[in-house]
């Protein structure tokens, strides 16, 4: 406790969600970061047995930073069913609590065969968003517990906590490697344009028109052209011509 500030409920969950997020920052991309959400979800969420983050991407939701096989295979009991916490904060709830999993309610045949394959006895789901619209959405923040109704109301006010800064993480993360592959990419079409230059003795607005024209042939995106052609320096590329 710190020292001069009264014992009130509300210190011991501040400590607790500073214990929490210690470990946590942004560093690597998305598996660090995942991965040490999830982890710290586990050691600090005392109901909570395994945890995982769900993002929604374009080919649907993908599971991330698991803490091991339980929460792996629990996501995907969600995803194959089409039903189940998971899914409804990820898309439409901010949080969800489901003290009881059975074979009734909102997910029945996802929770009975959360319980009955997995031992899967309760579930927290936050949405992961910065904003409050459906297509806000970056995913949601699942924590499994092997005992029924394990979540307290200050394991459930830690886990929502969680996903607030989980949700501004994510995002950190997706910007920062959206910057990455934007860098790499002009840099390979940069290191393309210099070749073209000294293999066609073109001018640079040349060499970028003819990677260009040889993406729009071979219908493969102008930055793979470019970075085939800045990883072969003798222009073996038969598609490109100065014309």
């Amino acid at each position: 406790m710190t020292a001069g500030l009264p014992s009130h409920p509300a210190q011991a969950l501040v400590e607790a969600f500073w214990h929490m997020m210690e470990p946590i920052h942004l560093f690597g991309g998305y598996g660090n970061t995942y991965g040490l959400i999830a982890a710290a979800a586990v050691k600090e969420i005392d109901g909570c047995d395994a945890a995982s983050v769900s993002t929604v991407e374009s080919t649907g939701p993908v599971s991330h930073g698991i803490t091991g096989t339980l929460s792996a295979q629990a996501d995907q009991v969600q995803f194959q069913e089409g039903e189940g916490p998971c899914l409804d904060t990820a898309m439409r709830e901010r949080w969800t609590y489901t003290p009881v999993m059975d074979g009734t309610g909102r997910w029945p045949t996802s929770n009975q065969r959360l319980a009955d394959e997995l031992g899967v006895h309760s579930m927290f789901s936050c949405r992961l968003a910065l904003g409050s619209a459906p297509e806000a959405t970056l995913g949601g923040l699942g924590f499994y517990s092997l005992s029924p109704d394990a979540f307290s109301e200050a394991d459930q006010l830690l886990a929502i906590l969680l996903s607030s800064v989980t949700a501004v993480l994510v995002n950190a993360a997706r910007q920062h490697d959206n910057l990455e592959g934007a860098v790499a990419t002009r840099q390979a079409i940069g290191e393309a344009i210099g070749i073209l230059r000294t293999q066609s003795n073109v001018t640079s607005e040349q060499a970028f028109q003819m990677l260009v024209a040889a993406s729009m042939r071979t219908n493969v995106k102008l930055r793979d052209v470019a970075r085939e052609i800045a990883g072969q320096p003798d222009l073996s590329d038969p598609t490109l011509t100065k014309d």
